[in-house]
This record gives C-alpha cells, structure tokens and sequence, in this order.
C-alpha cells in the first residue's frame, strides 16, 4: 500500500481537478503542448499519447532555465532525480528508483556507458541541447541491456534551432552570470543552410565558483572550469538519402575529493585535481525510399572516448596519478516498415540491430588500477517491434535479443550472458479525450565490468573482493495508465493534456554492493520491488500556461523487507506562468515539494520534507532594432530553503546543504 505524506497531499486533488474541470471537453490536435519523442517506440510520437511514461524537455525551456547541469532540467520530473548535487561533473540519473547503469544515456544516438566510482555518467553542455526526454520503466527492447530503470535521450541542436526563419546563414551568441557561484557563461553557435544541406558548430566555457548551501556555508572544491564544442553537419543527397556527421567535445578542469560519494562528500581528506575528457564522433545516414512506405532506415555508427585523468594535490605526502579511461564503439541501425495487411488495420514494423564495445582501463603512477579493472566486453542485440492500430486500439508488442561476452585483464573468469526479453502494450481510445493503456515488459542488466572484476583498496582498512559469479538482474514491469487530452477547458482554443501511471517493477538478482568492516563486495539479492504513481497535466491556452507533476514510489528487498537504498521521496511540483505576447514577456514560477523520507535501508539518514520556489522570467522586446535580442532572468531556490535530497546517501551526513538562493541572467543574442 502506498501512504501518502502531508507534504503531497495536495498532489491527486490538483490532478482530478484539472481532469474534472475539463470532463465536458472535446478532443483537441495536437498543439505545442506535445513534445515529439522516439524514446517510447522509436518511431516518432507525441509523448503524451504513448503507452507509456515519458517527459520532455524542448529547446525554448531549456534557455528559460538556464541550466549549469543536467539537474536543473529534471529535477522537476516525475520518478526522476540526480545523483552528485552539487558538483556537477558527478551528476548521475536516478529513475523510478534505479541508477547507475540501469539507466541508458544517449546523445545524438550515441551510448555513453561510463561509470566508475564517484566520477559521474553526464559530460555534456546544456546548453547545446535542443531536447531532453526520459522514458520511464524498463526500456530493453529498444535500447538493450541497461535500461532497467529507464532511458535518457538528449539531442544537440540542429542549424534550425540557431537560425531565424528563412535565412541561410547565422548563429546565436549567449552570456550569462548567475550569483550563488559566480558562473560566467560564454557561447558562441553558428549555423549555415543550403543546396540541401546544413552545417552547425558551437564552442560554450563556463567558469563556476564554489556553491553556497542555504545557510551561506561554503560547499568546499564544487567550483570547476568547463569547455565545450559541437561541429555537425547533415546532407540530402536526394532521392530519400540523407548524411550526416557529429563531432562532440567536452573538458572539465575540477579540484574536488577523489571519494566524493557522488557529490556530497563528507571528507575533503583527498583532494586531486581533476581532468575530465569525452570525445564523441558519430556518422549516420538516412534512407526513405520515395517508392514505398516500407523503407525508413536509420543508421548511426560512433566511437565515444571518456579520459579522466587526476593528480593529488593533499595530502601531499604520497604521489598519485590516476588514468580512468573508457573507449566505446558502436553502431545502431533500425528499419520501420508500414503497411497493412487488411483495410482494418494500419502496421509500423520495426526492425533493429546495434552492437558496441567497452574498453575500459586505468593505472596509477603507471602501473594497473584494480579498483577500475582492464577489461572489455563485447554487445550484441537484435529487436523487432510492431505498432498496431486496429480501429481505436493500438497494439504493440516486441521482442528483443542481446548477447554479452565479457573478460578482465590477469582474470580467467569469462563471461557470456544472453536473454530474450519481451514487451507489449495495449492502449484504447475509449472517447476522444480518455486513451488508457496497459503495458508489461521485460529486461535485464548483466553486471558492469567494473561489479564483476573490481579488487583492491576501497579505502583505508577495506578492501573490495571481486564477485565474477554475480548473475544479471532482470526486470519484469507491470504498468497501468492513462492519457487525457481536452480542449476549450476554460477559455476558446486552450489545451489540457493529463497523464497518470501506476506501476509494479518486480526485480530478480538486483545487484548491490555490500560495505562490510574490512571489505566491499557485491551481490545479489534474490528479489527486490519498486512501485509507485506518477502524474503529470500540462495547461496552455497561449496566455496562461501550468503544470502540475507527482511521483510516489517504494522499493523493497523482498528478502529483508527493507527499503531499497536510493528510493526517491515522494515529491510534487507546481508550475504556473502568463505570456505578454504583445510585449514578448513570459513570467512564471514553479515549486517542488518533497515529503519526508524516512523509509531507509538502515546505513542512510533521514532527510526532512522541503519546499522549493524558483520564479523566472524572459523578455524578447517587440522593437525593431531590439527584436533579435532575449533575456532569461530568474531566481532558484527563492526564499533559500536549508535542505537536503533523500539520496544523499551518507551514513555521516555532509557538513553542507544543498545550493542555496541563486540569481541569474542571460542576454541572447540571434544574428
């Protein structure tokens, strides 16, 4: 039974009072309401009519926001939330309970598969993205092992993003400042167009000071010195065949603990300077024959490179230099068919194979590194899907197969993994506004390189002990939901969308790692649930715009009956903003509230329940000689809230809190 908690408790009443309010309307088109994603069936769909659980974050919000991390675009989803607050260069993703590599990353269609202790999974500028989305629940079937608990997509942004309507040359040239950490902003983007094809390269540096938590208490080696840059280009050859090419940079100077337990360290007794590297190139081509539907090819083939190299700077009494590298190399290539079969019916069959390989190595002071092993492993998967739509019911199952060859370097024990791992949904148009759906899919996670192979010193007087015998999690996940869409709710012409989910994701063999008193192993635990609600309404009727969100999850290991570490607190969010379209104005705010979280594994704290406001506001002045200019202004964290997220997983509570009261500004400018 899920209990609710005084702070949520406004969270179902605001969701069935949009609904109800809206029970009188008819169906409304699609409208700027509904961000298009892939990550739900490959094939593109507005997120809020799909079986599923996914939110989008387009280009125009993430200007507003004005992000100095990934963070700052999903701390207000539903089921999602970020490790490492607040040093942003060991952010990780958390969904619907689950981490680390249970969580897919793709740029651009690229995987990024790094993880190694306490040094993050996200290297990336955000402000190159023209979109973020997140497709909550197992996602096996369409992007392999791994995705447990979800996936996370993100896209650069395209020569369209960047230049004004109807031109062929331009760019886009940014700076911001915001005040908690002194960050100073400079991006400079250009883009060109023509004779079919189009070409857009970026260099952004961002220069951050330490954070402040809400007390004013300095969050000590947060501070870091960012550079990156994108060049791409694309090619319509003609005749359906399109090219293109990516090359994306990122480099991170940082001082911090080397320990950094993802972010909040409660020890600053090993401080290295930091350098953090990622190199991602990428090719893919495009083929939709003009003769027949069933022909719409997609491939891409990359190679992404993450180098993390650190020098210990206290205490001075030993010298260190560690190397932490991994090289991935990839392909993805999928085929969508569409046809019918009988006049009754419409298919979009698709067909896919990908592939990669992992190498990862490390040394210090040259010599091999066991607590991130020399191995490699080899991936190989194949799927096939089909979107069926049968009158008002929609119809897709899928089936996917993957296969894993592992091995570590002075390691004998080799591994090979393979499964089958199946997905269906079924969604009906009950009435034009009303689609509810149900779904059950299947995945599984083999064990990283670095959970089957690591040795060596954990810390001092605890070592860990490599398990080559652990088995692969899977995953089996039930999910029951509904997507509303109304129009005319409260004046002509506005749009309402509301999407609701429950679901049971019912885990064998989860991994966890086990801190003992001299060693560290892991292991898995035979069962293991996670289950929860989310909700989401978004609101516009072009003057006035909102949004309501919520999230109530519990995790349990079935054999202790404790909590699963790292279970997100229950949390709700509240947006609201108005357009002054005549003056080219947009004001809003939105507050996160999250509830007390006192359901633990034991070794973590309890964290209080909080409330956090951040108001914004963007201004496109109408005047002629002025029109090409933006500014984004916006406070976070307003009234500077002292508090903590429930995954700040320390036993020992850090000194600090998280970031306090933060202004900031951006001055764009499109030429």
């Amino acid at each position: 039974m899920l209990a609710r908690r005084p702070a949520l408790s406004c969270a179902i009443p605001a969701l069935l009072v949009f609904t109800a309010a809206a029970a009188h309307a008819q169906t409304a088109p699609v409208t700027a309401l509904d961000a298009v994603t892939t990550s739900a069936t490959r094939t593109e769909k507005v997120a809020g009519d799909v079986a599923g659980s996914v939110s989008v974050v387009d280009r125009e919000e993430i200007e507003r926001r004005q992000p100095q991390s990934i963070d700052d675009l999903v701390k207000d989803m539903p089921g999602v939330e970020t490790n490492g607050v607040p040093r942003n260069t060991v952010r990780q993703f958390t969904v619907r309970g689950l981490s680390d590599e249970r969580v897919v990353l793709r740029v651009d269609g690229v995987r990024n598969n790094f993880n190694a202790g306490h040094r993050g999974r996200v290297f990336l500028e955000p402000d190159l993205l023209k979109s973020l989305d997140v497709s909550r629940g197992p996602g096996a079937l369409l992007f392999g092992s791994g995705a447990i608990g979800g996936a996370v997509n993100m896209r650069t942004v395209d020569a369209e993003d960047i230049l004004k309507p109807g031109a062929n040359f331009g760019g886009r040239a940014r700076v911001g400042y915001q005040t908690n950490n002194s960050s100073r902003l400079a991006s400079l983007t250009g883009a060109t167009r023509g004779f079919g094809g189009e070409v857009v390269g970026n260099v952004t540096r961002r220069s951050n000071g330490n954070y402040t938590d809400g007390r004013g208490v300095d969050i000590p080696y947060s501070g870091d010195e960012v550079t990156s840059g994108l060049l791409k280009g694309g090619y319509d050859i003609g005749n359906g065949h399109k090219i293109g090419i990516s090359t994306l940079l990122y480099a991170d100077d940082h001082t911090i603990p080397r320990d950094a337990n993802l972010g909040n360290a409660t020890t600053t007794s090993t401080i290295v300077d930091r350098d953090t590297k990622q190199r991602s190139f990428s090719v893919n081509w495009a083929y939709a024959a003009p003769s027949t539907p069933l022909i719409d090819l997609k491939t891409v083939v990359y190679r992404n490179e993450v180098d993390i190299y650190e020098k210990r700077v206290l205490p001075a009494t030993a010298i260190e230099k560690d190397d932490t590298d991994l090289r991935t190399n990839g392909f993805d290539i999928q085929n969508t068919s569409r046809f019918s079969l009988f006049d009754a019916e419409k298919n979009a069959l698709t067909i896919g194979v990908d592939g990669y390989r992992d190498e990862q190595s490390s040394r210090r002071n040259g010599a091999r590194r066991t607590e991130y092993p020399n191995a490699d492993q080899t991936v190989f998967g194949t799927f096939i899907q089909n979107e069926i739509e049968i009158g008002k019911v929609t119809i897709v199952p899928g089936v996917r197969y993957d296969r894993f060859e592992q091995s570590s370097f002075g390691n004998a024990t080799q591994k090979a993994d393979e499964r089958f791992s199946p997905k269906a949904s079924v969604a009906y148009q009950v009435v034009p506004w009303a689609a509810p759906y149900v779904s059950y899919a299947e995945a599984f996670r083999v064990p990283s390189l670095t959970e089957r192979y690591v040795s060596g010193q954990h810390f001092p007087g605890n070592n860990f002990v490599a398990n080559p015998n652990l088995k692969p999690e899977t995953s089996f996940n039930k999910e029951g939901g509904v997507n509303l869409r109304f129009s005319d709710v409260f004046a002509a012409r506005d749009r309402l969308r509301v999407r609701a989910a429950y679901f049971v994701n019912d885990l064998e063999d989860y991994i966890q790692q086990v801190v003992g008193s001299t060693t560290t192993t892991t292991t898995n635990v035979r069962e293991a649930r996670i289950q929860g609600f989310e909700g989401e309404a978004r609101y516009d009727s072009g003057r006035w715009f909102g949004t309501v969100g919520t999230s109530i999850l519990r995790g349990e290991n079935k054999v202790t009956n404790l909590p699963l570490a790292d279970t997100p607190a229950d949390k709700v969010t509240l947006g609201l903003g108005h357009r002054w379209m005549e003056w080219g104005l947009t004001l809003g705010g939105r507050v996160t509230a999250s509830a007390r979280q006192d359901r633990t594994s034991g070794s973590q704290p309890v964290t209080g329940g909080y409330a956090v406001w951040d108001f914004y506001a963007s201004w496109t002045p109408e005047d002629t000689f002025l029109r090409d200019f933006t500014i984004d202004a916006g406070v976070d964290n307003v009234f500077n809230k002292v508090y903590r997220r429930s995954n700040w997983n320390s036993s020992t509570p850090a000194a600090f809190y998280e970031t306090g009261r933060n202004a900031k500004i951006a001055l764009t400018y499109k030429f």
